[in-house]
């Protein structure tokens, strides 16, 4: 065992002594020696190999990791998916539902009933580029003026003021339009109405106007058209709550909506399924009677 111990402990000093030689000699001799530059040569070759060893094992810890991270997203795609999925059927019995009240009640038309007419935008004033587009549906298509128009993402976006045989002019929110004064209110918040207010270029915000200041207001809330006061139908969507602000006996509410006014390729017209009441005040002339002839009594 003696024996043994002493070969190894001699093998060390050798290997040790061999490597100080190896860099003392490195050190002192030209770098262009033979033997420098073998040396060098095979370090370098270490290096490499230590280095893309490195490399591997970190790019393979990256990868583990992105598959970890691509699982779980896909779990939470797949979490969404059913919770969409039930959102559809829980839609579909609620409509089903509705049309079996509406048959028992004989019910035509409600203010949340609207029709969406696709149109593709033809023309833009490059003068008055926020203010008016033009689309090619019209008259001959059903198109009236002052119908809403919303976005293909399903945002409010402006009403139709004019109207052809086929192409309309719709005039849009952005900038200030005073001809939108729609009826809105925060989605499933009763008593939250106000009214919309047009645009506010400085603040990129649209702009409503007149809500109670008993009503809480969170940041993120959805506000959509009541369906009242006006030709635009219920639950169009105007926006996303920013920030409210309180005034001298109501708050004024400011929102956001995510519409690229730049490109607006495609708008929908909506037309509402719902007539708008009437109130043209009935005929007052006096309907003409005529007098009997008068007869002579009878003797």
């Amino acid at each position: 065992m003696r024996k043994i111990n002493q070969v190894k402990t001699f093998v060390i000093v050798a290997a040790i002594a061999a490597i100080l030689g190896t860099i003392i000699l490195t050190m002192v001799m030209d770098t262009s020696n033979i033997v420098s530059r073998t040396l060098n040569d095979g370090i370098s070759i270490v290096q490499n190999v230590f280095v893309g060893i490195a490399h591997d094992v970190r790019n393979f810890g990256q990868s583990t990791f992105d598959l970890f991270g691509t699982h779980e997203e896909n779990q939470r795609v797949r979490a969404q998916m059913y919770t969409n999925e039930l959102a559809n059927i829980r839609i579909a019995r609620l409509e089903e539902e509705l049309d079996d009240l509406r048959a028992a009640f004989e019910i035509d038309a409600t203010l949340i009933d609207f029709e969406r007419v696709l149109a593709t935008t033809v023309g833009r004033d490059i003068n008055n580029w926020y203010d008016f587009i033009i689309v090619n549906q019209g008259n001959s298509h059903g198109i009236e003026p002052g119908m809403a128009v919303v976005s293909v993402e399903g945002f409010l976006i402006g009403r139709v003021t004019e109207v052809g045989n086929t192409a309309s002019r719709i005039h849009l929110m952005r900038p200030h339009n005073p001809d939108i004064r729609a009826r809105v209110e925060i989605c499933g918040l009763p008593g939250s109405q106000g009214t919309f207010h047009g645009y506010d270029a400085e603040t990129d915000e649209l702009v409503v106007r007149q809500v109670s200041l008993d009503v809480d207001i969170e940041v993120g809330a959805r506000v959509i058209t009541t369906g009242m006061g006006d030709v635009f139908p219920r639950g169009l969507l105007a926006g996303y709550v920013t920030r409210s602000e309180p005034a001298a006996l109501s708050q004024t509410l400011f929102l956001e909506n995510h519409v690229d006014y730049d490109n607006l390729r495609f708008v929908f017209i909506i037309k509402r399924s719902m007539p708008e009441p009437d109130m043209t005040p009935p005929d007052t002339a006096e309907s003409e009677t005529t007098e009997p002839e008068a007869t002579e009594p009878e003797l």
